[in-house]
Order: structure tokens, then sequence, then C-alpha cells
């Protein structure tokens, strides 16, 4: 098991790049590899994202690690169609 340090005062939404206004603990479903496993996640939401619940927040999260590091080389412009 990897341990981790969070920076609670400094840490960003969970779901999008802003600073965070709250902090929940959640229980998340289990896993295909581990279905009988509780799994706890702590889940970090700005004002935005206040009122999602628990899946759209990890549906954001997995959008946001994806293109957190996408350069705009990357883009493509409208005149190459």
């Amino acid at each position: 098991m990897t341990t981790q340090t969070i920076d609670f005062h400094n840490a960003e939404c969970s779901a999008c790049h802003k600073k965070h206004v709250d902090i929940r603990t959640e229980i998340v479903a289990p896993s295909t590899e581990r279905p009988n496993a509780i799994r706890k996640k702590i889940i970090f939401r700005c004002e935005d994202h206040l009122d999602c619940d628990v899946d759209e927040i990890e549906k954001l999260a997995l959008v946001k690690k994806r293109f957190q590091d996408l350069v705009e080389t990357d883009l493509v412009d409208g005149k190459t169609y």
C-alpha cells in the first residue's frame, strides 16, 4: 500500500483546478478486482462542484488527469479540417 502526503490547505478540487472549499471522505463503489472491499476516498470540492455526487466527481477527475499534461501543440485548429 502506497502512502501519500496530502496538502489539505492548498489542495485543488478533485474535478477541476480550482481551490477546494469542502473536504469529504466518501465511500465509493467496489472495484471489479475486489468486489467485496469497501473503498474510501477523500474528495475535494470547489464551489462549482459542491452538489456533484461521487460518481460525477470521479468521471471529472479522470478527464482532469487525462488532459492535465496537454500542451497547445496537441490541439487541432479549425483550419486543419
